[in-house]
């Protein structure tokens, strides 16, 4: 008999006598018996606690680091900082409360592009914070807003202002405005800081944020219901910054101080035709050459003089 038969034969008389022991044996028996066998395989995978422990302490501070914070390129660093930036300040533009409390406005209003104005509203305003801090805080968003607004046609970016604290009198709304306007000036990444002009209150001047000047337009529960910045009952004011460029997206011709009351065929007329059929007339000035400042705060009646808001 060769060494291989034998061999053959002991490991076979071996796993005869194994076979028959468990088979002798309670399952629970065999169950655990089956898993120490299976712990003495994988046993030497696992190193020791304390040569784990040791090999850490072999490692250099560096070395942890690194492992601990991977080594990032330039470009990753930017990004994980605005991003981080990003979601500090970002909020839902488009569907705000300043925005569903202004439709009260929008809605009621008669200017035919109201309705359907593509608006970015400002987040909600905090009582324990200044008001030059609140505007601070949606500064990163308007800035967003004269980003995107060229190519995504927005019309207007607005900021609600709460009624019991600034706007109780066209005088405290005057100031406010003011207020709201220097913050974002100073703040103004095109550098013209345009609330620093000694001209304001003059022909030429424009409000300008990154290199986009806006038409603004104001309202407040103080004017009238025959008023054309009436507020159809809304509780705050509110601050409507629209983009100069916004009269081109929907096709607004030039302006004009001749408007053709009885057959109205420019948008412009039209506009002008509905707010007098609404009892809500404005005054059309003289010359298209007029102060961009005392459209921003119209007086309670038409009789009243200039409330001059810029004027600290």
């Amino acid at each position: 008999m060769d060494l291989f038969t034998k061999i053959l034969i002991a490991y076979s008389v071996r796993v005869i006598l194994v076979v028959a022991i468990l088979i002798t044996l309670p399952w629970k028996l065999v169950l655990y018996f089956c898993i120490f066998i299976v712990s003495l395989y994988f046993l030497p995978m696992f190193p020791p606690r304390s040569q784990q422990s040791q090999d850490r302490r072999a490692m250099k501070t560096k070395d942890i680091l690194s492992e601990l914070y991977p080594r990032k390129t330039d470009a990753e660093q930017e990004k994980m900082f605005a991003d981080s930036l990003i979601k500090l300040v970002q909020y839902d533009v488009e569907d705000t409360p300043s925005l569903q409390r202004f439709k009260t406005i929008s809605v009621n209003s008669n200017c035919s592009f109201a309705r359907k104005a593509k608006l970015w509203g400002s987040p909600a305003w905090q009582e324990g914070l200044t008001l030059e801090d609140n505007i601070y805080r949606l500064i990163p968003m308007f800035l967003k807003f004269t980003v995107y607004c060229v190519h995504d046609k927005l019309d207007a970016f607005l900021i609600e202002l709460p009624c019991d604290e600034y706007s109780t009198s066209i005088e405290k709304f005057g100031d406010a405005i003011y207020r709201v306007l220097k913050t974002l000036s100073d703040n103004d990444p095109g550098e013209m800081y345009c609330m620093n002009k000694s001209y304001i209150g003059k022909r030429g001047w424009v409000f300008e944020f990154n290199k986009i000047t806006f038409f603004i337009t104001t309202f407040a529960p103080f004017y009238p219901e025959d008023h054309p910045r009436y507020s159809f009952g809304a509780d705050n004011s509110y601050i409507l910054f629209q983009p100069e460029l916004s009269f081109a997206f929907h096709d607004l011709p030039s302006d004009t101080p001749h408007t053709n009351w009885e057959e109205p065929v420019t948008v412009r007329d039209k506009i002008r035709v509905a707010f007098k059929d609404a009892g809500r007339p404005y005054k059309i000035p003289d010359s298209i050459y007029h102060p961009m400042s005392d459209e921003i705060l119209r007086p309670i009646k038409e009789t009243d003089s200039i409330y001059e808001w810029w004027k600290r």
